[in-house]
């Protein structure tokens, strides 16, 4: 642990944008303003490292100055992963250090830190789990984190060496969306900051970070490429000219994520969220790369909860498809089939189990990622008597099932079946066993607007 000393007042007072220039930093408006303008809560991860300390002082400093809007309220989290014997000490200190600086702080301990295979990638899940559950309580909300252009650099490398393709090449994003309704964001303001300018500032300003002692453990892989930084360097692959190279990609992504979301308006139909459908003509007169992202970006909205293919099964899925025959085929919670003039693309039913939420009057939820579900209540005493099916104890929610699509099948027209495993994926809202309604199926039961279902539309891959 590196101590903190007497702060400076080199940052503190005006103009900001000089003082944080010796540092090579953007002024604070620019790294805070516009990327935390949407929440009404922003939580800061900060692990006692020096970026993340750099973050919190930051911060605190946009605070200081009066530059913070007024509806927003900033916190600091440190995850305790209890890897190390140390971790709980370090947390306090962290917690010391927020409170010093004008923070609430709060410590989240993470229970699964058991041997075994992955542990940094399963440590890494459960950091953002327990964050975005700290943060979810008033939203919308941000999780901020303190990645820098040198933890770009390394992605990029990282992702080089597995040979990822033009999204994972373009690194890390400045922000994506943590859960499916949007209330939770991930929200990277430093991305564009090196590390050393970070360190810079602490040391001028006084302030203490502490070492995390696995930076040195080279059996990770990020802690590899760190080590091989000095090797590379000389060769022209610096951290800064692999971290341009990501904002370049990012833009040619970008780019190509425009165009994708222009043809998936156009070409797909998806029935309400029920299914997606396209025709094969349409399909086929796509160059590969728009097709392997038109599929893309379906799994990650028709998948629900489950986890995104790997690109070189969804590069698998566009060749078969492309051999022209009938295939039905699973990848990403998703069934995609190829019949001879469509394909259909829906939620697969019955490998990985689907959500079942209770409903209470006035509540809504995001099921599966894929529909917002609200129960509004009966609209008056007599409809609340004459509807017996929905009790004081609420509703539940849970998918329609082959069974009891079966019974309704009849009730619909040719022209509005759905294929019945799409049916059967849908949310249907249940009384004990009793069928109440299934919003995402019209015309199926008689109308009942106390239940709403709202699709929540075409979603991206998470980065």
């Amino acid at each position: 642990m590196r101590p903190a000393r007497g702060a400076s007042d080199a940052i503190r007072g005006d103009p900001a944008r000089d003082a944080l220039a010796v540092y090579d930093l953007p002024d604070l408006e620019a790294l805070f303003g516009v990327p935390l303008a949407p929440f009404k809560r922003a939580v800061l991860a900060v692990s006692g490292g020096p970026d993340s300390m750099a973050l919190m002082l930051l911060v605190a400093r946009w605070v200081q100055r009066g530059l913070a809007p007024g509806g927003l309220t900033i916190e600091v989290a440190t995850v305790d992963h209890g890897l190390r014997a140390a971790s709980a000490r370090e947390a306090e200190w962290v917690a010391e250090r927020a409170k010093a600086l004008g923070f609430r702080h709060t410590t989240l301990v993470w229970g699964g830190n058991t041997p075994g295979s992955a542990l940094q990638a399963r440590a890494r899940e459960a950091r953002y789990a327990l964050l975005v559950a700290h943060a979810r309580t008033a939203t919308p909300a941000a999780v901020v984190t303190a990645h820098t252009s040198d933890d770009q650099a390394e992605t990029l490398l990282m992702r080089l060496g597995r040979g990822s393709g033009l999204d994972g090449l373009a690194g890390m994003a400045p922000a994506r969306t943590l859960l499916a309704d949007g209330s939770v964001s991930l929200v990277r303001p430093l991305l564009g900051v090196p590390k050393s300018s970070l360190m810079a500032l602490l040391e001028a300003q006084g302030e203490g970070w502490m070492d995390d002692p696995s930076n040195q453990r080279l059996d990770f892989e990020r802690v590899r490429i760190r080590a091989a930084h000095g090797h590379l360097a000389p060769l022209g692959l610096s951290n800064e000219k692999l971290a341009l190279s990501a904002q370049r990609l990012t833009r040619a992504r970008d780019a190509l994520e425009q165009v994708t979301g222009a043809r998936l308006a156009e070409l797909v139909d998806v029935h309400e969220g029920v299914f997606a459908s396209i025709d094969r003509a349409a399909w086929e007169g796509e160059p590969e790369d728009i097709r392997v992202r038109l599929l893309t970006r379906l799994i990650a909205t028709f998948g629900g909860e489950a986890k995104p293919p790997q690109l070189s099964q969804v590069e698998a899925l566009v060749a078969a498809i492309a051999r022209g025959r009938a295939l039905a085929q699973t990848l990403g919670g998703s069934i995609v089939s190829q019949g001879r003039t469509r394909l259909r693309l829906y939620r697969e039913p019955g490998r990985r189990t689907l959500p079942e939420v209770t409903l209470m009057p006035g509540e809504e939820v995001v099921w599966d990622w894929r529909f917002r579900i609200r129960y509004a209540g009966a609209a008056d005493e007599d409809a609340s008597e004459a509807r017996d099916d929905a009790s004081a104890e609420g509703v539940v929610v849970r998918p329609l099932g082959l069974a009891a699509y079966a019974t309704l099948r009849g009730a619909l027209t040719p022209r509005d079946r759905p294929p019945a495993r799409a049916a059967a994926s849908l949310p249907a809202v249940w009384s004990g066993e009793r069928l109440v309604a299934v919003p995402g199926l019209a015309g199926a039961l008689p109308p009942d607007d106390r239940f709403s279902a709202v699709f929540l539309g075409f979603k991206r891959a998470p980065r």
